[in-house]
């Protein structure tokens, strides 16, 4: 009997190996996950801002990989910002995004207004930091305390800027990027984004008259949302992931196509919670000679705008109802991630810009 049995279930096995074709377990298809992007024309102009670095001291010559077309310069330097905002203009961004880490964050901010003239363009958006809170899982954000810290952040400063005209609205509503929404393994229960953003939009709207449009940033990309807690995922009005760097040579071989499959996953996932992905290109990366053992690959490093052609048009493919896309960044020198003129690249990656997005 318990060799009939065994004959038996030998049988079905044999029947449903045969049943299983070899496409079903061969080989995946190449095409399929390792594609060219195709140039996409999108009906509106796309509003696109680039993340602007700080540099109270010089860029430094021997971490860039590019030298400044304004030379190694600091921040703060007589006509630094004029000329920014100038090429800012010219490649058509509609803001920069400045860090606020503190009160401290002020001052660029107010070096950004004082430079801005009648006719420009460019705006600027707020990074709320919530790392300069110092939260912890015994002191969290949405503790009385830091809440209240956070809350006086706002009250003491950012309502201020954000009522500006030269502060950037969707609707007449300011946008403010909180970050970091990917919380360290250390800190998983500082912030619980579900209580914290709805009485933070609460309290500013009912006290203040001010309908803030909240971007989450994480700071890590290729990881799929699924991984992520639901209030770091879903609390916000829009959703961004800022860093797209990879050490995996089978990424980087399939790299656009890659970021075009993570990208609809996102963007499908969020919007059935009806939250929006913001798209966060690298202009180029090159670290290299900030850190000679960088394991990174690099793109756009010869000056090509070529890589940058397909991040923008992976942006565009997968873009969301807010038409937004961050660019990562201005002139952050140190990655080679810079949008911001060099004697390598000139303008050309300005002219890019305003090609790929603007009418």
């Amino acid at each position: 009997m318990k060799n009939k049995y065994h004959l038996f279930i030998f049988g079905l096995a044999v029947i449903a190996a045969a049943a299983c074709s070899k496409d079903e377990y061969g080989a995946p298809d190449r095409n399929k996950y390792i594609y060219d992007i195709p140039q996409t024309v999108l009906d509106n102009d796309v509003i696109t801002g680039a993340y602007y670095n700080l540099f109270t001291s010089e860029v430094d010559s021997k971490k860039s990989a590019e030298e400044p077309m304004l030379g190694w310069y600091r921040t703060y330097d007589e006509g630094v910002m004029s000329q920014h905002i100038r090429w800012a203009d010219e490649a058509g961004l509609d803001f920069f995004v400045f860090s606020w880490d503190g009160p401290s964050g002020n001052t660029l901010i107010d070096s950004f207004k004082s430079a801005r003239e009648d006719g420009t363009q460019v705006k600027y958006v707020l990074k709320y930091d919530t790392r300069h809170l110092k939260l912890s899982n015994d002191e969290p954000l949405q503790s009385t305390a830091k809440y209240n810290a956070m809350l006086a952040d706002f009250i003491d400063h950012i309502i201020g800027y954000i009522k500006e005209d030269t502060y950037y609205k969707i609707d007449g509503r300011p946008v403010v990027v909180i970050s970091p929404a990917n919380l360290s393994s250390s800190a998983l229960l500082s912030i619980d984004f579900s209580l914290v953003v709805p009485k933070l939009k609460n309290d500013l709207k009912n006290f203040y008259g001010i309908d803030i449009w909240l971007i989450g940033e994480m700071g890590t990309g290729w990881v799929a949302p699924v991984n992520y807690s639901e209030h770091q995922v879903y609390s916000f009005d829009a959703l961004t992931l800022t860093s797209w760097k990879t050490r995996s040579y089978d990424v980087f071989y399939g790299y656009f196509s890659f970021l075009d499959i993570n990208w609809n996953n996102w963007k499908t996932t969020l919007s059935r919670r009806n939250v929006d992905f913001i798209p966060c290109i690298y202009p180029s990366y090159n670290d290299r000679k900030s850190s000679s053992g960088s394991y990174y690959y690099t793109f756009s490093e010869d000056g090509s705008t070529d890589d940058y052609i397909n991040f923008c048009n992976v942006a565009k493919r997968n873009i969301g109802s807010s038409n937004i896309v961050l660019i990562n960044s201005w002139n952050n020198w140190n990655d080679g991630a810079n949008l911001e003129p060099s004697t390598l690249k000139g303008d050309n990656f300005l002219k890019e810009t305003k090609l790929q997005f603007k009418k």
